[in-house]
């Protein structure tokens, strides 16, 4: 196996172990050299890859962010409402996929240290949330439900409203076992939300 190769091989080995502990342990208890353990390789590797705890972190949050997005198929054309009723489905589908629980307690994690952490806050806040933005360019020029184009302005808000109703019902889903209708919530809010105001 080429250097490459096994570097990569062992970086995703680290961040999978990461998510890992992180979900079912907590940030602070998901060590380095735990999670060197986990992924079966030696703390060497975690600070030769990655320098340290803190960017395995930002590493393993950016690999989480990156499938949400690969794993959405929105449709390439169609109104506001059909974009997000598709976008509410896929949602749901990834709450009921093999892992979501345990992504979504990464999740939680993440949120719990942003709140405590001004240099987390910072860097997830100048990294974005790319699934907004993906959901946000696939918006822009929609019919919206009075007949008018959706402007870039009005996706990004729409689409930082729906990721938020889907982030908030998917997690309600995982501890209530609500089987809340995530598409249709979704459409609801493309059919609420007129453009060019």
């Amino acid at each position: 196996m080429k250097r490459s190769e096994l570097q990569q091989r062992n970086r995703q080995a680290l961040i999978a172990a990461a998510v890992d502990l992180i979900a079912g342990q907590g940030y602070r208890a998901a060590t380095v050299e735990a999670i060197a353990a986990e992924a079966d390789l030696s703390t060497g590797a975690v600070y030769s890859a990655f320098g340290g705890k803190r960017e395995l972190f930002y590493a393993a949050i950016a690999e989480c962010r990156a499938q949400a997005t690969e794993e959405l198929d929105l449709p390439a054309d169609g109104s506001v409402e059909q974009v997000l009723r598709r976008f509410g489905a896929a949602m749901a589908a990834s709450a009921r996929a093999e892992g979501a629980r345990r992504l979504y307690q990464f999740e939680v994690e993440l949120l719990a240290l942003a709140l405590h952490d001004d240099a987390v806050r910072d860097r997830l806040r100048a990294d974005g949330d790319a699934l907004a933005d993906f959901l946000a360019a696939a918006l822009v020029d929609r019919p919206a439900s009075d007949g008018s184009r959706l402007g870039a302005e009005d996706a990004r808000r729409v689409a930082t409203l729906a990721v938020a109703l889907a982030r908030g019902l998917v997690q309600r889903g995982l501890w209530a076992d609500d089987t809340e209708d995530l598409a249709a919530a979704c459409a609801v809010l493309g059919r609420s939300v007129p453009a060019g105001r």
